[in-house]
């Protein structure tokens, strides 16, 4: 199946798999917005799922080491979505917010 990624940014990373075999392309973290609720990564991608199907982004292993868990636990890409693709992340627990222990610009955040 084709689908079609559009870089809204300059710096934007196309996804690609990490290893042979892998099941989710990763994701790379080209901008963030802070809140005091969470963290959005942005993606600086669009992309255009074709009719019928749906796009799933998942938290990668390695955010089991970080302070985060993805708000929505899966998101869901509609076919009908061209906007920016983003993650949207919440602090884990009830301690003060640590942004020495989330993910940076250039991470991968995300399948």
């Amino acid at each position: 199946m084709q689908v079609k990624v559009k870089k809204l940014n300059e710096i934007a990373v196309i996804p690609k798999y990490s290893k042979s075999g892998d099941a989710g392309m990763d994701f790379t973290a080209v901008g963030v917005e802070y809140n005091k609720d969470y963290l959005s990564y942005k993606t600086g991608l669009s992309i255009e799922i074709p009719e019928g199907y749906v796009g799933l982004l998942f938290p990668r292993s390695s955010n089991s080491k970080k302070d985060l868990i993805l708000t929505n636990s899966v998101g869901v890409l509609d076919s009908g979505y061209r906007g920016e693709i983003e993650f949207r992340y919440k602090y884990k627990g009830h301690f003060e917010k640590n942004l020495d222990n989330v993910y940076a610009i250039g991470d991968r955040i995300g399948q």
